[in-house]
């Protein structure tokens, strides 16, 4: 986990609440992989999967948040600030 600390500056936020959060939701990151669970986010909704062999994964509970699913990609823009795909 990494805090891009000029991105953050860009932003207008606090790099250390950034990583506060970044931390937290890591944690939970890893502690769903180890039961065997996907974060899945898309069209502005999250949710828990889990890939029973069945058609397409069981959605085993609905998170509340903002979440893009996009592929990740990111670049350097012009300014030098990592940016991610629009």
């Amino acid at each position: 986990m990494y805090v891009n600390e000029d991105e953050c500056e860009a932003a207008g936020l606090d790099p250390e609440e950034v990583k506060r959060i970044a931390t937290g939701l890591s944690r939970y990151a890893k502690k769903a992989e180890a039961l065997g669970l996907q974060i899945f986010g898309g069209t502005g909704t999250g949710s828990l999967r889990f890939d029973d062999g069945g058609p397409g994964k069981l959605v085993v509970a609905e998170i509340e948040g903002n979440f893009d699913g996009g592929d990740g990609g990111s670049t350097a823009s012009k300014g030098g600030l990592l940016r991610g795909e629009c």
